[in-house]
């Protein structure tokens, strides 16, 4: 019996042996057949590469020539390619002879068809370096050679690896193999030098190669690797790639390559073409949209239906690409089983082996090839949508009505941009998620029924368990984002308005009250964001837990009902386990992004359908039918159609060509609105309201771009040499210009901040005189200018340039009205008065108040000395209405004296920068500063240790389930059904509890971390000083707290996670494949101060006017107070300066937009509230400063005259007194 045991036991030990030495010479045949068949794919595309680039014509006399270093480099590398090739050689003679005397076995025929490609190949790529190298003068080698150096040296790696595998099971191996190993290791690690690192040092006279001039046909036929040329620039190989360059994306090398050697700049970034620009694509969008219908209202449906139509090529490649990529990904669970069972039985055909690790090798590779180019579509049809929606919104923002702006704020023009659209683009990538998670799931379901049956059944049943499980996750999801995005709009919304406004707040010293009430938005949105992460983390723990879960309950499943488990089945499920791990957690998600998407194409149509401008408030006059210009008859305006109160009524009255028009009546009366009336955005009530020409506005605020002066003034038009020094000359900004060190070329910061208001004004004026059109309409332009600037300006411009043009002009200054050929008086939203200067004044009682307020304040001039002004105004023999010429010419001789001085001062770069890029690769202390920064890196060590021990029991349980299951069901199982399932519950149940543990910590660690940086960021930003805010674009720091912001706040935590599990499961499966050989992650709280107003109010003149609003302190002021003329505007900031009641007061031009008698009152207020403060008064009206202790003159920077305005009246010649002289004249007039 001890004998026949014996027996049986030496028998099992040759069939295990027999079975061992089957397999190790299957793997070293498959490797020898693997290794032939990827130097045959090398030869095959280099081949084509070659040919293809013989059929380029080579413009060799634009090639530099070969460096002295860089030449070494490439003969180094040919000679190591012969090398190889000719040591592959040799070892293929020797194999060759060895097969001859010995016999040819499967193992010699296939190491001999491996030597003899390995031989061609390095033949063939030395013949292809030489080509390249020495007749079209490459600097650098082929991205395609690159490539094949690298992975040549993974693969002779890991071949090293596996032979050592099989040296340590006492399998005997060919001197050969050993050779090759070694030899090839070797020479690789020095093509990777070369080809890889080795890029030759830099000659310091290489720039003395270069063309001396650098033309666009040169740029564009010197190199054809970069793609044709359009209109100078080069347009993307993509557009006109071959098949191979497609499939391959070969098309990228070249912009890959030159990324290699330097930083890209937007210049190296070759142009899209003609059909992907964002132009084309919008027209042909807003075709479709368009043809939907004409009544104007764009529906979500209409919407969705544009799109679609936009992009339906896309959609159907794309589609097309999904089917390809879903079926190919079952093909190896599919056959998984069969390929096991063909090693475990000794009787197969040998060729089936190698059919079935090609048909595995082609799906991984169609796989990957579809994968990729799914991906990069979907890319760039997401991309052709947010073109799209870019363009439409932006579009429908510069035809938005008055009442539309009202209702709908800029800064939710920026979350529709910035989120709404990025959204509906993001969804591109789940489009097609709705059809294919389904499909996926079911042919998922029949590789389960194929290998284990009725237990497929229980599948099911988990995966529906899953999916139900997820949807309540996923609504909170969408609860917890809607209330972020919600929170975030309202912290978004306070702190665009604190950067926009920063110099007041600095000025008032409120700028840390802004940043604690900003800290308290964001400290309410944290909690929902904190919601978010952790819901997202519960998320992720169901996703990645899904396969274990339903593996779990499958095999018990197949336990309780005696199905038999193999180890080949196992391994199928498992694989078909992890597949269906994406459309478990997918479908949930898609659901989620799809409510998403709607709800932002909601909002992208809700505003789409707002009310535009309406064109046909103005009606348009032939030009040779009538000499009106401008009429309007019994017109009713308002800016809210349905309150009942209009803005202006019963307007009656004509223009005829060429009459100069001005507009007066005190603060509110609805001067302003007058002249939008007349461009046509007040909405009209009734009457009518009739042009004859083009108009051009110069707004009371200045409209400035931020870009050149330049580009300001001509706004689109061509240079007029001529025409443009005139209007320059007559704005007076030649001697502004000569201030700048670049001139009109100077760039013009965020706002027109670097100018002063004059010189933003002057310059607005410039652009509507370069204009040139029938019809001027200039709001109050003489109120943010002195004296001469004034006088000038209304000499040359108004009485000059346009003195044959229509000019409607509204002031408070009643020295330009006498001028005028009509004046409109305006109270109330009524013209109480209309008539020519003598007449008026005669005639009513509001043209008497304004200009009995006007001479009121000039009555304050009697503190000076009455023989002082006497001889100031004697001293004029030649007095004009329009102020002293000699006056003015002696300023400009003084200007020119100090012009070279104020250059010595003025800063030699721009103002606006560029924004900061950083060069080269980022420095790991970037990386290692992030992931310290909460609580000082104490939690990496634990989420590294999580993630560790998750990766270990996933490889445990995988080992576990095949390993304790019998090869075939022939063989009965060495454990018990009841103990395989109870350790691989606790090994599962283990690593889901790792998966819990890991994405808690790492939810945890980031949301720290972007608390801190948050806090952190604005701290910084509002302690910066002024010049920080002067020279950096509010949009660049707002871009810092909102998207910036999102990113650290959800999407890199996500990233790291993502990059530690991949790093982490990447290590993982090298260790268990050397172990088998080669198989393969703000409600807003309401602020409110008790402040005491009313009697604030009534002092600054502002008590009756909030009065008469039916909301009265609560009533709405719109964005950037639209809805207050702008002296109300700035009687409400004196509003805020009378309560807070400061020790020194700053007032920059504070009255310049109000009338005069308002403003003699206000200076009443202010010398009687401020009798203890500091004020220090900007200001262009004399009358403004009558009264004040000093005078600071100031011209071009430079401090000309300081002293009391008596003491300067008294000298003549001073600047000071000439100044009030011309203000006296130009009044006495």
């Amino acid at each position: 019996m001890k004998f026949a045991n014996m027996a049986a036991f030496e028998e099992s030990k040759d069939d295990m042996n027999i079975w061992i030495f089957f397999s190790q010479s299957s793997t070293t045949i498959f490797l020898h057949e693997y290794s032939a068949s990827l130097h045959l794919i090398m030869i095959i595309v280099l081949s084509i590469s070659w040919a293809s680039k013989r059929h380029e014509a080579p413009i060799l006399e634009n090639s530099k020539p070969m460096l002295k270093n860089t030449y070494l480099y490439y003969l180094s590398a040919l000679i190591c390619c012969l090398g190889l090739s000719s040591c592959d050689l040799l070892l293929c003679m020797l194999n060759y002879l060895s097969g001859y005397r010995h016999g040819w076995s499967d193992l010699k025929r296939a190491a001999q068809v491996d030597l003899a490609f390995r031989t061609l190949t390095w033949f063939v790529i030395t013949a292809y370096l030489h080509t390249q190298f020495f007749n079209s003068r490459e600097h650098r080698f082929p991205i395609l050679v690159r490539v094949w150096f690298a992975f040549y040296f993974l693969m002779s790696c890991a071949y090293l690896i596996i032979h050592l595998g099989l040296y340590s099971k006492h399998s005997s191996l060919s001197s050969l193999l050993w050779v090759s190993d070694v030899v090839s290791i070797i020479v690789v690690l020095l093509f990777c030098y070369l080809g890889l690192f080795g890029k030759g040092q830099k000659d310091e006279n290489l720039h003395l190669l270069e063309p001396l001039l650098k033309n666009s046909f040169s740029r564009n036929n010197g190199d054809n690797r970069q793609g044709l040329s359009v209109g100078g620039e080069s347009v993307t190989p993509y557009a006109n790639a071959n098949l191979i360059s497609f499939f391959t994306f070969a098309w990228m090398g070249p912009l890959l390559a030159l990324g290699y050697e330097k930083t890209l700049d937007l210049e190296d970034v070759p142009q899209l073409a003609n059909c992907d620009s964002a132009n084309v694509v919008f027209s042909h969008f807003r075709k479709k949209l368009e043809f939907d219908g004409n009544d104007g209202q764009v529906t979500t449906f209409k919407l969705v239906k544009a799109l679609i139509l936009s992009t339906w090529k896309e959609i159907l490649w794309t589609a097309l690409l999904s089917i390809i990529w879903t079926l190919v990904s079952y093909v190896g669970p599919y056959l998984i089983d069969t390929f096991i069972q063909y090693l475990n039985s000794p009787h197969q055909l040998k060729y089936k082996g190698y059919v079935l690790v090609y048909i595995f090798f082609l799906s991984k590779l169609i796989n990957c090839l579809s994968e990729r180019h799914l991906f990069f579509q979907l890319r760039k049809m997401a991309i052709r949508v947010r073109a799209v929606l870019f363009s439409i919104i932006y579009r429908k923002g510069l035809m938005l009505s008055s009442q539309s702006k009202q209702v709908h704020t800029s800064g939710e023009n920026t979350n529709l941009m910035s989120v709404d659209v990025e959204r509906i683009g993001f969804f591109c990538w789940y489009m097609h998620d709705i059809w294919r998670v389904p499909v996926q799931i079911v042919l998922a379901l029949l590789i389960l029924y194929k290998s284990l049956g009725l237990a497929s059944l229980a599948a099911i049943v988990a995966t529906m368990i899953l999916m139900l499980a997820n949807v309540p996750i996923v609504k909170l999801q969408e609860k917890f984002q809607e209330e972020l995005m919600d929170s975030k709009d309202r912290r978004m919304k306070v702190t665009s308005e604190a950067i926009r406004n920063m110099r007041i707040l600095k000025l008032q010293g409120w700028e840390m009250k802004f940043l604690a009430k900003i800290i308290e938005l964001r400290n309410f949105e944290s909690r929902w964001l904190k919601k978010l992460l952790y819901t997202s983390a519960i998320s992720a723990f169901v996703y990645l837990s899904a396969p274990m879960f339903v593996s779990m309950v499958t095999f018990w499943f197949c336990i309780l009902m005696g199905i038999p488990l193999e180890s080949g089945k196992i391994l199928s499920a498992l694989a078909t386990f992890e597949i269906l791990q994406e459309p478990i957690y997918t479908l949930p998600d898609t659901i989620s992004m799809v409510v998403q998407t709607k709800v932002s194409l909601n909002r992208v149509a809700s505003f789409l359908c707002l009310d535009d401008l309406c064109l046909n408030i103005v009606q348009k006059l032939r030009r040779d039918d009538t000499n009106v210009t401008v009429e309007i008859v019994k017109g009713n305006f308002s800016w809210d159609l349905h309150s009942p109160n209009l803005t202006l009524k019963d307007l009656n009255f004509q223009v005829y060509h060429g009459m100069r028009v001005a507009v007066c009546g005190s603060v509110g009366s609805g001067k302003s609105s007058l002249l939008s009336c007349i461009l046509g955005e007040v909405p009209k009530v009734s009457g009518s309201i009739k042009l004859n020409g083009t108009k051009a506005y110069v707004a009371q605020v200045p409209w400035i771009q931020s870009g050149k002066i330049v580009d300001n003034i001509l706004f689109g038009k061509e240079m007029d040499k001529e025409k443009y020094e005139m209007i320059l000359e007559a704005c007076s900004l030649k001697k502004d210009l000569e201030l700048f060190a670049f001139g009109d070329q100077t760039i013009i910061g965020e706002r027109g901040i670097n100018l002063s208001g004059g010189q933003k004004q002057r310059i607005q004026i410039a652009r509507a005189l370069y204009y040139d059109a029938d019809i001027y309409l200039l709001d109050d332009p003489f109120s943010a200018v002195d004296a001469h600037t004034g006088t000038h300006l209304f000499k040359e411009c108004l009485l000059g340039i346009l003195g044959s043009k229509t000019v409607l002009y509204v002031t408070h200054q009643v020295e330009f009205l006498p001028s005028a050929d009509l004046i409109l008086v305006m109270r109330d939203g009524r013209i109480t008065q209309a008539g020519k200067y003598a007449e008026i004044l005669s005639s009513g009682t509001d043209f008497i108040k304004l200009v009995g307020a006007h001479e009121k304040a000039l009555v304050d001039f009697n503190y000076v000395k009455h023989e002082t002004m006497d001889n100031l105004i004697n001293g004029e023999e030649d007095g004009i209405i329009l102020g002293n010429e000699n006056s003015i010419q002696d300023d400009e001789e003084r200007e020119l004296k100090n012009n070279e001085t104020e250059k010595l001062v003025e800063p030699e770069g721009q103002l606006a920068q560029e924004e900061k890029r950083e060069k080269g690769g980022i420095s790991l202390s970037v990386y290692w500063n992030y992931v310290t920064s909460a609580y000082k890196g104490g939690f990496v060590p634990l989420i590294l240790l999580a993630q560790i021990l998750f990766q270990l029991f996933l490889i445990v349980s995988s080992y576990w389930m095949v390993l304790s299951t019998p090869v075939s069901k022939d063989m009965k199982p060495d454990v018990k059904g009841s103990t395989l399932i109870f350790v691989f519950f606790a090994l599962i149940l283990g690593s889901s509890l790792c998966v819990l543990i890991r994405s808690m910590l790492v939810v945890t660690a980031g949301y720290k971390t972007a608390t801190m940086f948050f806090n952190k960021m604005h701290m910084c930003i509002f302690r910066a000083p002024m010049s920080f805010f002067d020279s950096t674009p509010s949009g660049r720091i707002l871009n810092r707290a909102s998207i910036d912001q999102s990113a650290i706040d959800t999407t890199i935590p996500h990233q790291f996670e993502e990059v530690l599990i991949s790093i982490i499961g990447f290590l993982g499966t090298i260790a268990v494949m050397s172990q088998v050989a080669w198989q393969m992650l703000i409600v807003f709280i309401p602020m409110t101060v008790a402040c005491i107003w009313y009697q604030a109010l009534d002092r600054c003149q502002l008590g009756d006017e909030v009065r008469k609003k039916e909301g009265k302190l609560d009533s709405i002021v719109t964005e950037n107070g639209d809805n207050w003329s702008m002296g109300q505007r700035q009687l409400a900031c004196l509003g805020r300066v009378l309560l807070k009641r400061s020790k020194v007061l700053v007032l920059d031009e504070a009255t310049a937009s109000v009338d005069i008698a308002t403003d003699y009152l206000i200076q009443q207020t202010l010398r009687q509230h401020f009798s203890r403060s500091t004020v220090i008064t900007i200001a262009h009206r004399i009358t403004s400063i009558l009264d004040v202790d000093m005078v600071l003159l100031l011209d071009n920077g430079l401090v000309l005259e300081y002293d009391s305005p008596a003491k300067l009246l008294d000298i003549k010649s001073s600047s000071f007194a000439k100044l009030v002289k011309e203000y006296t004249q130009r009044c006495s007039s």
